[in-house]
């Protein structure tokens, strides 16, 4: 049994980290680039995969803040849309968390073992809980294939394009209209 534990926020582990990673290279390390040709020419678009419900979607890692375990979602007296959920406390400070699943793919309940998703956009923190994240996967926007008429109305004003991951066809959504429907969520 260990009789001592470590902060991993105090300034003694941030120091021991960055020690760490300005460490020089081996000797024997190969310099050769490991980028594949989208990577090396800029193409290349870093995207978090995650799950509402049956339902697989995609933003840019860009947006992406933390990915957290859920937490007690304090509702709002008066709220006006459903889509708004309440406030979250994440790490201290009171985040409003919005249900994506509300405007993609209609009410649903998380189930227990999902997760809680921080994004910011325009300055602005805003969470919303999802069933589960995959990982975050690197791929060629020109690859985006385009949004088929059957994909449910709600989803498809969101989506950009479709792209494939392990056999499945994950909605790769414009962050840009997906804040601009949730900022509404506010009104």
């Amino acid at each position: 049994m260990p009789r001592h534990s470590h902060c991993r926020n105090c300034p003694r582990f941030s120091q021991a980290a960055a020690m760490l990673l300005d460490r020089d290279l081996p000797v024997d390390h190969d310099a050769s680039p490991v980028a594949t040709a989208d990577e090396q020419h800029g193409t290349g678009e870093s995207v978090m995969v995650f799950r509402l419900g049956a339902e697989w979607f995609a933003l840019p890692t860009l947006v992406l803040d933390e990915i957290l375990r859920l937490r007690t979602v304090h509702s709002l007296p008066h709220r006006g849309h459903p889509g708004l959920m309440g406030l979250v406390n994440v790490r201290g400070e009171l985040v409003i968390c919005m249900s994506m699943a509300q405007l993609l793919v209609g009410p649903m309940a998380v189930g227990d073992h999902g997760r809680l998703v921080v994004v910011r956009h325009d300055g602005r923190r805003l969470a919303f809980p999802v069933d589960e994240v995959q990982h975050l996967r690197n791929h060629d926007p020109r690859a985006l294939r385009p949004v088929p008429v059957t994909l449910a109305r709600s989803a498809s004003a969101y989506t950009r394009g479709l792209l494939g991951w392990q056999g499945a066809q994950v909605g790769r959504l414009d962050e840009e209209l997906v804040f601009a429907a949730l900022e509404r969520f506010l009104a």
